[in-house]
């Protein structure tokens, strides 16, 4: 038996210690540390800056396109030449040298709009970016509420059945006494040594899902998963508008619904860029040339240079491409009734969802209050049953039952805490409201 305590109390002890040597990190903090090592998080930022870069004036279209050449040939060659009048010339060593040089500017000056609208479309993708890191943003902060609350109720949940294994123990030692002075029986020693042992079989299961629960909320932030900390198991309530007021100000804000009205926009887009292939496109060109070559006693010319401007403008028009640019423009028109049709599901869906999370958090919020007396009441049940206990008018099962009864409604009380937290910020995210 004193064996079974003390490994009882060494393991209680070593968790207390290894609690109280870590500081406690509390859910605005956890919240900030993602903000910079959540991987989702610096994932989606790294995709608006993709967006961003593409927004660019170097990727607009509106630049001219400059490019430049040279080059220079040689030739040593044996020459045999009859001239118009007669004569013949042998030349060994016939040198032929020739460079060159050019620098050309291109710009297109007009293609239709293709490049205004395509220029509008990458902003609206980055747009779209900004508007993906923000649900990425908002989902990876409802993580954070879960798995945060999910250690802190774990930790409650050990703090809870270390008060089981405490009255348990006092239990055995009070009826191993009793049965020492010949008070108690054999049974009522065994039941308890029974209880006891359950208790610390609880605990030590309640110890490993606690460990668990913090590897899951450190690989939640992007932090090292073995990185060990203390929960603050205070929670801050934020009031909660009206049902109407979140329905009103879902129809604006919630990111579902914007992401609908953003795909709309850019099917928009995509039209008039297809529209605008069927229109000309007109293309300047300006370039400097210049050239000089040195010839054999064979050439008409011996040397010869040139240099000048060169100019030129270039229209084209696809009258006709197979129809492949009309197939894309009806394709894109069916896209945009699609988006629109997905909008009209969406709207309807987040109703629903705010329906339902706005009557969630009412009834979370009542089962708050009824645990919190629930707490009160068996509080007090537990405190008359151990003294009646302690004075042998009640059964050991009488006992035993109250003190699970008590047991219980501490967890209970601790999950409705939680529970009303989550289905706030549940609310607050589907009203689009969560990040401020």
């Amino acid at each position: 038996m004193r064996y079974f305590r003390a490994v009882v109390f060494c393991c209680a002890f070593f968790v207390t210690g290894a609690a109280s040597a870590q500081e406690v990190f509390t859910l605005e903090e956890s919240i900030a540390f993602a903000m910079e090592k959540n991987y989702d998080i610096r994932i989606a930022k790294n995709n608006t800056a993709i967006s961003e870069t593409e927004t660019e004036l170097l990727n607009s279209g509106y630049l001219p396109r400059v490019s430049a050449s040279g080059g220079a040939s040689y030739s040593d060659e044996n020459q045999s030449v009859t001239f118009a009048d007669g004569n013949s010339a042998d030349v060994s060593g016939a040198i032929t040298e020739s460079y060159n040089a050019s620098i050309t500017a291109e710009y297109t000056l007009f293609d239709g709009l293709e490049r205004k609208f395509g220029n509008n479309r990458r902003k609206e993708v980055l747009l779209l970016s900004q508007l993906q890191e923000r649900q990425e943003i908002e989902n990876t902060i409802i993580k954070i509420h879960e798995n945060y609350f999910n250690v802190a109720f774990q930790k409650q949940v050990v703090e809870n059945l270390k008060i089981n294994i405490k009255n348990s123990t006092d239990r055995l030692i009070r009826a191993q006494k009793r049965l020492k002075y010949g008070q108690g029986t054999t049974l009522d020693e065994l039941n308890a040594r029974v209880d006891l042992n359950n208790d610390s079989i609880a605990y030590a299961n309640a110890l490993r899902d606690l460990n668990n629960f913090k590897r899951n909320f450190n690989l939640v932030i992007g932090r090292e998963v073995t990185v060990g900390f203390v929960t603050d198991t205070t929670v801050n309530f934020s009031p909660v508008p009206e049902r109407d007021s979140l329905l009103e100000s879902s129809k604006y804000n919630n990111i579902q619904l914007v992401l609908a009205d953003q795909n709309i926009l850019m099917s928009e887009l995509d039209i008039k860029i297809n529209r605008a292939k069927l229109l000309p496109k007109i293309n300047g060109s300006g370039s400097y040339r210049w050239n000089e070559s040195q010839n054999p006693p064979t050439s008409f010319a011996l040397a010869n240079e040139s240099s000048g401007i060169n100019l030129g403008l270039n229209l084209s028009w696809n009258i006709f491409d197979g129809g492949s640019n009309a197939t894309r423009v009806k394709t894109a028109k069916i896209t945009k009734r699609n988006r629109e049709i997905e909008l009209e599901r969406v709207r309807e869906q987040v109703r629903t969802e705010v329906l339902n999370a706005y009557e969630t958090y009412t009834i979370a919020e009542y089962t708050l209050e009824a645990e919190r007396k629930n707490v009160k009441t068996n509080e007090l049940n537990f405190s008359r049953t151990q003294k009646q206990y302690s004075l042998g008018q009640i059964t050991t099962v009488e006992f035993r039952q109250a003190q699970i009864n008590l047991f219980n409604a501490l967890n209970n009380y601790a999950r409705a805490k939680y529970d009303l937290k989550i289905a706030e910020v549940n609310l607050f995210q589907l009203a689009g409201s969560l990040l401020g």
